[in-house]
């Protein structure tokens, strides 16, 4: 089984950071033990070491990647050889100049040569149909149209072979899903990023993903890969993991996202796990955390800090410190559901095969359901402890309903609708012109 990875999208505030300072080195920290960190996530002298990483190229051409003049961004900020960055195309922020009627200086072959030069994993550039509305057909169809063209010409203007180019998938009913798949699904590309809207909703991510498996794609040796754009958090992480347990070890499994950044912008501190209330530093923590000597963490950057007030120091080095501290909350809650969710797996098989620990759980006469409540899996059971989010349990159990079960997404869209986000509910009820 495969593996979900969490991808930190490298923000600009750490791109500052790393490249300022004498020939473009940028600035270490001193901790407590003396010894210098790089404030990076990816090298030998940072505090710990991650070995994926996503930078959007408009940012990587556009931003302070606009330094590197005389060699890649990659090794403008030093980014090892044999560890994974992955190239976001632009497409949000072309989508969101457009909302504020602005010119979006990135072209399509832009977008596609920076991935080339950059990236071991590359997106085609695909426009979203919605950012965060209810989509109406004709943007839905302007948008894929647009997107067609560009997926047209990244297959073939492509120079590389050698990484890996993403398929997009976007719509949020199964009828918009027909429709966008249908125009892009016989493009010669090496896996799938998923696009479902709303990004933090772990049922519209759970319908995308299925809809990519009834439709066989993850059975075909050219998938190699599947990336779930920008979400990630307690809620969603778990169906990720649990979706990418169902898929052969040979497909790689990503989701993207900036949050942990908050501590470069707002000084916010996740608490273990991103489990429960934040800390505030800066200004806030001078009013509300005087009595907190120490950070409550013992993470590899908290037990680096010679003294708490750094976090509240009005340079760089503290919502940096703080940024570092919020990603390693998402690595380890990551790597953690990544272990449980064996457990998961190895209940399903045993009720399904209608034995646990040599004891009858499950037979025709009894609901399946009800022999899950009352002797729930570690996975679940953990899932419901910490999260209390009835809609990361439906996540789970609609892809189970699907996969396990051999129920249609059709029937699943059905079954499950009353935790779907409202535009799956109305499209799926609607008659006349757009034929639901």
């Amino acid at each position: 089984m495969s593996e979900a990875k969490y991808v930190p999208a490298i923000g600009e505030q750490f791109n500052s950071v790393w490249t300022r300072g004498e020939n473009k080195e940028g600035i270490t920290f001193k901790g407590k033990d003396d010894k210098e960190y790089d404030m990076k996530f990816f090298t030998d002298k940072s505090h710990f070491e991650h070995d994926i990483a996503l930078q959007s190229c408009y940012y990587g051409i556009n931003g302070v990647g606009r330094k590197a003049t005389d060699k890649t961004y990659r090794e403008l900020i030093g980014f090892p050889k044999h560890k994974t960055l992955v190239g976001d195309s632009g497409g949000f922020q072309i989508a969101s100049f457009k909302i504020r009627k602005e010119v979006c200086n990135l072209t399509p072959i832009d977008s596609l040569r920076w991935q080339e030069a950059n990236c071991d994993v590359m997106m085609n550039l695909d426009v979203p149909p919605t950012l965060g509305k209810t989509v109406i057909k004709s943007d839905f169809i302007n948008a894929l149209n647009i997107s067609v063209k560009n997926f047209q010409l990244f297959e073939k203007e492509r120079q590389r072979n050698d990484n890996i180019l993403l398929n997009v998938l976007h719509g949020e009913s199964i009828n918009y899903q027909d429709i966008w798949y249908n125009k892009v699904k016989d493009f010669n590309f090496d896996g799938w990023a998923v696009g479902m809207k709303p990004p933090f909703d772990p049922m519209i991510q759970a319908m995308g993903f299925l809809y990519l498996w009834e439709k066989g794609e993850f059975d075909k040796n050219s998938c190699k890969w599947v990336h779930f754009f920008g979400t990630s958090g307690k809620h969603v992480t778990p169906a990720i993991v649990y979706m990418a347990s169902k898929l052969k070890d040979r497909i790689k499994v990503s989701y993207d996202s900036s949050s942990y950044n908050i501590g470069s912008i707002f000084r916010t501190f996740y608490s273990k796990w991103d489990i429960g209330p934040h800390f505030a530093f800066g200004d806030k923590f001078i009013h509300h955390n005087r009595s907190l000597k120490r950070p409550p963490c013992h993470c590899p950057v908290c037990n680096s800090i010679p003294d708490i007030d750094y976090l509240n120091r009005p340079d760089i080095f503290g919502g940096t410190l703080i940024s570092l501290h919020n990603m390693m909350q998402y690595i380890e809650y990551n790597d953690y559901l990544n272990w449980i969710v064996n457990t998961r797996n190895d209940y399903v098989h045993d009720l399904k095969n209608h034995k646990l620990n040599n004891k009858l759980l499950y037979d025709e006469s009894k609901n399946k359901e009800a022999c899950l409540s009352s002797n729930p899996d570690k996975f679940t059971e953990y899932i419901r402890t910490v999260n209390r989010n009835e809609k990361t349990i439906k996540s789970l159990e609609m892809v189970d309903f699907v996969i396990e079960d051999g129920n249609t997404l059709k029937n699943a869209v059905k079954k499950f609708e009353r935790w779907l986000i409202p535009q799956e509910i109305v499209t799926t009820k609607q008659k006349g012109i757009f034929d639901f």
